[in-house]
């Protein structure tokens, strides 16, 4: 495929430049590109990386069957289970292998979910909401307070040794008492007026699309704008041309990309194969998106790809091809793959652009 003249015009063309961020996904390092330029002052972030599953701020998340008598936590399905229904593989060990995916490390070396299932205390609850015995009673909330699952710490012990609670004084998941799931919170919230032990406050990882944010974007930026939480940005996934605007609605990372909300890992294609994402710095309004945050995304995205307008192609050309187009170049010839790679990235884009 011999690309137009036009996709690569060094008049007002996009200019791609790597920058210094080191991310990684679940697999390999991965490279960030800024992209610049265009007459309507386009700016993003721009990688290809694998996906991973991240479900918390569902409604039934995580959840831990309680055969006391009079308990709400009955017969429960989490979302975040192990090998559930597996032959010999019991609902409640299913279900609190689950719940090691919401445990904080202690800081010391160790994995707070191992030292969770090897009945540790050193270890705090980092993706559900959890408080002390007496801040439940203050509050009037209810607790799963079996001993076997108090975190010792408050936070992370960032001078590498992390001091326990004593026995007792910990803090204990909080239980819906409507379902008996505990409750899942999301760094970004929908509805801020909502109570932080209201389920209903949170990103729900089966309708709201969300990438998690890593801490490393703060090292990054472009045009003075770094990705912050609740900023925006498209994804698509490269094999398909599927695609599907996203927030970043959650955190937890140190420099990982590519964990994304359940919604957004269906629609990409569950991570089979490699996804490209652009992000658009300084496109938030901040940690609090208001309720229906799954309407306001598409708002908000298309708003950032509208400055693409008739640079597409050039973008389009620049992901299929990759180190090979260079900025000199005025003509490009695509290797079949990178033609459907290109069309991919043209059939995705133009859902996006003014303009193809």
């Amino acid at each position: 495929m011999q690309l137009p003249l036009a996709a690569f015009s060094t008049f007002d063309r996009l200019t791609f430049n790597k920058t210094s961020g080191r991310f990684a996904d679940r697999y390999t390092n991965v490279s960030v590109f800024e992209v610049s330029g265009g007459r309507n002052g386009f700016s993003a972030f721009v990688y290809m990386c694998r996906l991973n599953l991240d479900l918390d701020g569902a409604a039934n998340s995580y959840g831990y069957d309680n055969p006391a008598k009079g308990s709400v936590q009955k017969h429960l399905v989490p979302l975040e289970s192990w090998h559930y229904g597996r032959k010999g593989v019991s609902n409640a060990t299913s279900q609190k292998v689950g719940l090691g995916n919401a445990c904080g490390d202690p800081g010391d070396g160790s994995k707070g979910w191992r030292n969770f299932l090897n009945g540790s205390r050193n270890f705090y609850w980092a993706g559900i909401k959890a408080v002390t015995k007496h801040q439940s009673l203050a509050l009037k909330l209810l607790i799963d307070d079996r001993p076997e699952l108090e975190a010792g710490l408050q936070t992370y012990a960032r001078d590498g040794k992390p001091q326990l609670k004593p026995v007792g004084t910990g803090y204990f998941p909080v239980v819906q008492p409507d379902t008996g799931y505990y409750i899942s919170g999301t760094s970004v919230v929908g509805d801020g007026s909502l109570s932080v032990f209201n389920a209903k406050r949170y990103l729900n990882s089966a309708v709201v699309p969300y990438a998690v944010w890593a801490n490393h974007w703060k090292h990054v930026s472009i045009g003075g704008k770094r990705v912050e939480q609740g900023d925006f940005g498209l994804a698509i996934e490269n094999n398909t041309g599927a695609n599907m605007g996203f927030v970043y609605g959650d955190s937890g990372t140190p420099n990982k990309v590519g964990e994304c909300s359940q919604k957004l890992h269906n629609a990409l294609g569950r991570g089979a194969g490699l996804v490209t994402f652009i992000a658009f710095p300084g496109s938030g309004c901040g940690a609090q998106l208001g309720p229906n945050p799954e309407v306001l995304i598409p708002i908000k995205v298309l708003m950032n790809t509208l400055k693409l307008y008739a640079k597409a192609a050039d973008l389009a050309a620049r992901l299929a091809m990759g180190r090979e187009l260079q900025a000199s170049q005025k003509t490009g010839v695509m290797s079949l793959e990178q033609e459907r790679l290109y069309k991919n990235f043209m059939s995705a884009l133009s859902n996006w652009t003014m303009k193809n």
